[in-house]
């Protein structure tokens, strides 16, 4: 099976939530110095991609803004491709600091034109209001993911993004506009910027439902990493089966020549 680039989803993949995963980054070191293409794909659409790099290099990794593509960036890729000029609600600062870096205008009212549902640890009942009224009078509904939770520390999950995007879909009647995994639309944007070919890409991610499934869809090899959210009994029940399974990260560089 021959690979040359590997792209690595981040939460429950690289670290859980602030804490990384053990021996993660000496990993990907490895991988690095053997020539393999090194990129991050993450539905987290909460913050910037800028931030990502940044808390990845904390976590001792090695990373550039043009190898990191998250929901977020994404989104505003999206909206400034689909619907210029037309202005976004965005729940939280940094998605609204990654589209206002993409010259689209911020407008958290009912008035709003393309209504963004993300992660926002700050939600407020307000807010839901705003966005609900702006999808009900005509506004774009668009979702960063509908991941319904994401893993922290020693072993805890957190509502996700899809928690905000159920509430606003039930209550509209709307169905978003998905940007996230496992919808290829970020996917398709580093194949294209960087020339991959997709059957000598490997996928590696701990969501069953989006990370290997995006894999699966697209012609992507797969390793399911037990350090995240799926379990390994879920491959049976999902019938997903990944290329490779392994314990974490750490032990991708033992299995790839």
């Amino acid at each position: 099976m021959e690979i040359k680039n590997i792209i690595f989803d981040m939460d429950g993949v690289l670290h859980r939530g602030k804490t990384p995963i053990p021996d993660a980054a000496d990993a990907l070191g490895e991988l690095r110095k053997r020539g393999f293409g090194i990129f991050f794909l993450t539905n987290n659409g909460e913050h910037p991609r800028e931030f990502f790099v940044e808390r990845l290099r904390g976590f001792g990794f090695e990373a550039y803004v043009d190898e990191m593509y998250s929901s977020s960036y994404g989104t505003a890729r999206y909206i400034s491709e689909k619907f210029p000029g037309k202005s976004a609600f965005a729940f939280s600062r940094g998605m609204q600091e990654e589209l206002e870096k993409n010259g689209i205008k911020i407008d958290n009212s009912n008035k709003a034109e393309v209504v963004v549902a993300s992660l926002d640890v700050h939600l407020s009942y307000d807010k839901l209001v705003a966005a609900f009224q702006a999808i009900i009078g005509g506004g774009v509904f668009l979702a960063s993911n509908e991941d319904a939770s994401y893993p922290v520390e020693n072993g805890v999950l957190k509502p996700g993004a899809g928690a905000i995007t159920a509430a606003l879909e039930k209550s509209t009647g709307r169905k978003p506009i998905i940007i996230g995994k496992p919808q290829p639309y970020l996917l398709d944007i580093i194949v294209k910027e960087h020339g991959l070919e997709k059957g000598k890409t490997l996928m590696v991610g701990d969501r069953l439902e989006t990370d290997i499934l995006m894999a699966k869809q697209e012609g992507l090899k797969s390793c399911f990493v037990l350090s995240g959210v799926s379990r390994k009994e879920e491959v049976e029940e999902t019938g997903l089966e990944p290329d490779f399974v392994l314990d974490s990260v750490a032990g991708l560089p033992g299995i790839l020549d």
